[in-house]
């Protein structure tokens, strides 16, 4: 018998190449991913994987195993949605991971005005949130993505758009964007979404801006801002209303930020996943931004 949680790890390398890159997004090690899929190839009782130094890849038994991996994890999910819809009741508990700013925002309304839910929060960035999606370490993962920026990859997930928001600037002085071409400015982490869109809309402007600090966090760049120390872009959700900071609307305007709420295929036919995508929705569709939380 092939046993399911070794299946998930073989499914997850498939789409991360490496074992490494699998041991980081489900919180392994390396040495026990490596021994619960070498348990595996011997449930299977053929090779899985061909070892190429610090390398593996997928043998065709193993790709073939992946496919069918896939439908049978989404059945499962579906088995146990029909299960739960069976009962009559909604359940909890719903493991959510989500970004900073829409666990904040999003996320702890929904877990405070819906307690049967019994929601379990996760901070997570897209890169490591979609991998433990998939692993079903998440039930739920609150992620993001930008216009014209390279996604991290969600194929095989259910997507749910909560809402679409602009980028606005940030200073502690009124200001345009073609004024701050000599600024110093905050970026964001290098190689993330929100640092290319942050280059990709000043790029648009007319200039190259010139990065005095990163950060991912909302609160230390409006900090950064707020001190004179820089100015950024940020998405609205994470513009709090504080003293002394100016959010200005972007001419040209800049990409525009998509936040979404990821299931497993056939996940959302759960009760509690159903109720948790619907409160996600009404929460987001009757917040403004801009409020105070």
């Amino acid at each position: 018998m092939l046993d399911v949680r070794r299946l998930r790890l073989l499914t997850e390398l498939s789409h991360r190449g490496t074992i490494a890159a699998v041991a980081k997004a489900v919180g392994y090690t390396p040495s026990a991913v490596s021994q619960s899929l070498s348990r595996l190839e011997r449930e299977a009782g053929m090779p899985l994987l061909e070892r190429d130094g610090r390398h593996v890849r997928l043998t065709p038994a193993a790709r073939g195993l992946v496919t069918r991996a896939e439908r049978v994890l989404a059945e499962l999910d579906a088995a146990e949605a029909e299960l739960e819809a069976a009962h009559g009741t909604v359940r909890g508990p719903v493991v959510i991971g989500a970004f900073p700013s829409a666990g904040a925002r999003l996320v702890v309304p929904l877990a405070v005005d819906h307690p049967e839910l019994e929601c379990v929060v996760r901070e997570h960035e897209p890169e490591d949130g979609l991998p433990l999606l998939r692993a079903g370490e998440l039930d739920v993962l609150v992620s993001e993505y930008y216009d014209d920026v390279e996604p991290a990859a969600f194929g095989g997930l259910e997507q749910h758009l909560l809402l679409s928001e602009p980028l606005l600037l940030v200073t502690n002085a009124p200001a345009r964007l073609d004024d701050l071409q000599d600024a110093r400015w905050v970026g964001g982490l290098a190689g993330t979404q929100y640092a290319a869109a942050v280059e990709r809309t000043c790029r648009a402007a007319g200039f190259e801006p010139r990065i005095a600090h990163r950060a991912d966090e909302a609160s230390l760049i409006v900090a950064l801002c707020a001190a004179g120390l820089g100015v950024a872009l940020l998405p609205a959700l994470a513009c709090v209303p504080q003293a002394g900071i100016h959010y200005v609307p972007v001419v040209p305007a800049p990409p525009r930020r998509h936040v979404a709420a990821f299931v497993r295929r056939g996940a959302a036919a759960r009760p509690a996943l159903a109720e948790t995508l619907n409160a996600l929705l009404s929460i987001a569709a009757d917040g403004n931004p801009l409020r105070s939380p």
